[in-house]
This record gives C-alpha cells, structure tokens and sequence, in this order.
C-alpha cells in the first residue's frame, strides 16, 4: 500500500509538471497574438466563440480536438480539454487575383513580409520562439541540412550528429497561404482563385494530440 501511495504521488507529481509545461507553451504562443477573424493561436475562446463552438461542432478524427464553423469558410480547431485555439482556417471561393493580393497585402500588414513564397501559389510566414518571423535563409539552410547537401566527404554518423546539434530551425507558428490559380502571374485570361489562410503551432497541436 505504501508502494502504491508513493506511486499515486509520484505520478500526481509528473501530471502537474505536464499540465504546467503545456500552460506554459500555451501562453508563450498566445501572447504573439497571431491569427485572423478575433481567433488567436493559443488564446482561449471567449464567451461568445464558445457559444459558436457547441452550436456548429464538426466531428473529429480525434477526440482531443474539436472542430467547428464560425460562418461558412472559417474553421476552427482546439484543444478540447481547455477550449485554446491550434489551427486557424479561412477559405476564400472564387476570388479574383486582386482579391488574392489585397488579401495578401493585409497579411503583410498584420504579420510582415512573408517568410518565403513558392510556384507563385503559396506563401508562407514562419515565427520562432520569441514571436519573431524567420527569414527565407533561415529556411533555406533548414533544408540543406535535411537533404544532405552540407555532408559532403562526410560519413553518416557525422551527419545524422551534425543535424541533431545544429538544426534551429524550430517554428512556434506557420502562417500558409495557398492559392490554386497564380498569386502575381498576369495570365492571358482572368482565373477565379479558391484561395486559403492556414494558421497553426505544430507545438500545440502535438501538445494537444501528442502526435510525434
């Protein structure tokens, strides 16, 4: 019995170590107020969010997370246990190329100039730990260091400890943009775009799923 009480604390101890670990990130990735619509990645929903949450709840894979509308392009994901924000998503339909770049320039307002932009259909905004937006540099030598091309002349080994100790590249917050029609390529022929803004903290979301 003795054994099972030390066993019972012990545990009590490591559950409120987690809770507070998880407090903690929560708030750090709140506090750099990122997100759209009066939704804010790691906020807790306020009052009348919460009313929206019970009245348009969509059923999840996960039972973790809940998912629901606020209007019909906007949906929302959070943590099911202390009702905070994970991922932001907001659908444009058939919307023209000036639509897509006014939509763009607001972003820039709101989170600066984009991280880096790819195939003219996609843009993205990255933040590390301190809130602040990494450069497309930042990402570049990412991407090197995962695909091998600083290891040549150098043996496996060396490379997969290279990459344990040297890889920073450790994003708080990922802002997507995508559009399936192109962004600023002038095309012979005006396209109507479905566009849409993903705002999300891979932290979170593992710290709300536990995914790896």
């Amino acid at each position: 019995m003795k054994i099972l009480g030390k066993l019972l604390i012990v545990s009590s101890i490591a559950t409120t170590v987690l809770s507070a670990n998880a407090s903690d990130i929560y708030q750090k990735i709140a506090e750099m107020k990122k997100g759209t619509d009066g939704y804010i990645i790691g906020q807790i929903l306020t009052k009348s969010q919460q009313d929206k949450s019970n009245n348009t709840m969509i059923k999840s894979n996960d039972p973790k997370v809940i998912n629901f509308l606020d209007g019909k392009d906007l949906l929302i994901s959070i943590n099911a246990n202390n009702k905070k924000v994970i991922v932001i998503n907001k659908r444009y339909n058939q919307i023209t190329q000036e639509n897509v770049k006014g939509i763009i320039g607001n972003m820039i307002h709101d989170f600066d100039e984009p991280t880096v932009m790819a195939h003219d259909k996609l843009i993205y905004w990255v933040f590390d730990k301190n809130g602040d937006k990494l450069a497309e540099d930042d990402l570049k030598a990412w991407k090197d260091k995962i695909s091998g091309k600083q290891a040549a002349g150098k043996s496996l080994a060396e490379v997969v400890n290279e990459k344990k100790k040297e890889i920073n590249f450790n994003p708080y917050i990922k802002i997507k943009l995508t559009s399936d029609q192109p962004i600023m390529t002038k095309t012979e022929k005006p396209m109507l775009a479905n566009a849409s803004i993903i705002i999300s903290s891979d932290k979170l979301i593992k710290e709300t799923t536990g995914m790896k």
